[in-house]
C-alpha cells in the first residue's frame, strides 16, 4: 500500500499549508469498456524518469503535486492503422475533451527550381508513437553551430556546459518542443538535406510550405502548434512560463493560438523575468499535452480512442466509476474528510491498462518534514 499511497505537505493557492494524500490505483481494461481492479498495482512515480534513447524527453511525470488545478489525460501508446497509407487520422476523447491528430509518414523538405520549400510524398506508414520527438519541433542545428562552436572553444564556457547545457536556452530551439521535428530558421541548402517533418500533427494547423520557416526567432510563438499525447517536460512552453519567471515572447497576447483556443490561462501572461514580479499558476504542475487538460474528471466518464489501440480500430471503455474517500489527521486529534480531486488519468492501451492518480487535501497547521508525515495516520476508503 505505501506504494501507491503517499502523504506530502505543501501550500494551496493562496499560500497557506496544506496536507495532500495522494493514492495512485490501476485497472485492467475489459473488452466490454469496463475496468477492474489491477492485482498489479503500478507505484507512485515520486521522480521524473526519462526514454532510455533521450534523457531530455519525460517518459513518466512525478505523482506528488500538492494541487492540480485540472485533470491531466495521459495517452501512452501509439496511431496505427492497418491500411496501406501515407497518412490518417487519430483521436482522444475523453468526456467533453477531443484531440484530434494527422498521422503521416516519413518526409522530408528540399528546395524545388524556383526556390520554394517543397515536401516529399509521405511514405507508406502502419504505426507511430504518440511521443513529441514525432511532433513538430526541435533544433535548427545549423543556425546553432556558430554557438556550439563558441561554447566549445571558450575555456571557460566548455566547462560550464560540463555541469549545465548553455544550449538549452538557444534561440534557434522550439521553445514549445526542442525535442521534435521541422523546426527550421532558414532555407540553407546544406542544412535541408538533414530536415525531417513531423510524423504527428494539428489537423487545423499543420505544417506548410508556406510556414515551415521560422523566419524570425524572437516570433516562435507563431509556429504551429505540436500535438502528442505524452508528458510535457516542465522546461517547455507554455508550462515553464506558468512558474512566472519566464520572459514571454513580444507578440504573444490575447489572439495568441494557445489562448484564442482556450488551451491555456490567461494569466501566463503576466509571467515576467524578474523575481519580484514572478507570479505562480498552480498548471505548471499539470503535464498532459494541450487539449487533453480537462476540467476535474470524477469517474464513470466515457472514453474513446481511434486508431490507437493495436487491435481495435475503436477502443471505447469508461473510467471506473469509483473515488477515494480520504481522512488525514489535522493534529488536533481526529481525522478530517478531505476534498478528493483527480490528478491524472494514464491510459496504456498496448496493455489495457490504466492508472489514476488521486489527490485529498485539508488545512494544515504548518509544513511538516517528511520524518513527520511517515508518522500520520490517513484512512482511504473506496466506494
Amino acid at each position: 500500500m505505501k506504494e501507491t499511497i503517499q502523504l506530502i505537505s505543501g501550500n494551496n493557492v493562496s499560500g497557506k499549508p496544506i496536507l495532500s494524500l495522494i493514492v495512485k490505483r490501476t485497472y485492467i481494461i475489459l473488452n466490454n469498456g469496463t475496468c477492474i481492479y489491477n492485482e498489479v498495482q503500478k507505484p507512485i512515480t515520486k521522480e521524473h524518469t526519462f526514454y532510455d534513447d533521450n534523457e531530455k524527453h519525460i517518459d513518466q511525470d512525478i505523482d506528488l503535486y500538492t494541487y492540480k488545478p485540472l485533470t491531466d489525460v495521459i495517452v501512452k501508446g501509439k496511431a496505427r492503422t492497418n491500411k496501406k497509407t501515407n497518412s490518417f487520422q487519430a483521436c482522444v476523447e475523453i468526456a467533453r475533451l477531443k484531440l484530434d491528430i494527422t498521422i503521416f509518414g516519413n518526409r522530408n523538405l528540399y528546395k524545388a527550381n524556383n526556390g520554394i520549400p517543397t515536401f516529399t510524398t509521405p511514405e507508406n506508414i502502419l504505426e507511430v508513437p504518440l511521443t513529441y520527438n514525432f511532433a513538430y519541433g526541435g533544433k535548427d542545428l545549423l543556425a546553432e553551430r556558430h554557438l556550439k562552436e563558441r561554447i566549445e572553444n571558450d575555456t571557460k564556457l566548455k566547462y560550464l556546459n560540463e555541469v549545465t547545457d548553455l544550449l538549452a536556452g538557444s534561440p534557434y530551439r522550439y521553445q514549445r518542443n526542442p525535442e521534435g521535428k521541422g523546426y527550421i530558421t532558414s532555407l540553407n541548402e546544406e542544412g535541408l538535406e538533414k530536415v525531417e517533418l513531423p510524423n504527428l500533427e494539428n489537423p487545423y494547423q499543420l505544417v506548410t510550405p508556406e510556414n515551415i520557416v521560422c523566419k524570425s526567432i524572437a516570433h516562435w510563438q507563431k509556429m504551429p502548434l505540436p500535438v502528442a499525447t505524452d508528458f510535457v517536460h516542465p522546461g517547455w512552453f507554455p508550462r515553464v512560463a506558468y512558474f512566472g519567471m519566464y520572459p514571454i515572447p513580444k507578440g504573444f497576447d490575447e489572439d495568441a493560438y494557445e489562448i484564442t483556443k482556450k488551451l491555456v490561462d490567461e494569466e501566463i501572461l503576466k509571467s515576467r523575468f524578474e523575481i519580484k514580479k514572478a507570479h505562480f499558476n498552480f498548471r505548471a504542475f499539470n503535464s498532459a499535452s494541450l487539449g487533453l487538460q480537462s476540467r476535474y474528471l470524477h469517474g464513470g466518464e466515457s472514453c474513446r480512442l481511434t486508431n490507437i489501440h493495436p487491435n481495435k480500430t475503436e477502443f471505447v471503455f469508461k473510467l471506473p466509476n469509483e473515488q477515494p474517500k480520504i481522512k488525514i489527521d489535522n493534529r488536533k486529534g481526529k481525522l478530517i474528510k478531505a476534498d478528493v480531486n483527480m490528478h491524472s488519468v494514464i491510459i496504456e492501451p498496448d496493455t489495457n491498462s490504466l492508472s489514476i492518480v488521486w489527490c485529498g487535501t485539508i488545512k494544515a497547521l504548518r509544513p511538516y518534514m517528511e520524518e513527520e508525515l511517515e508518522k500520520m495516520p490517513f484512512e482511504v476508503k473506496w466506494n
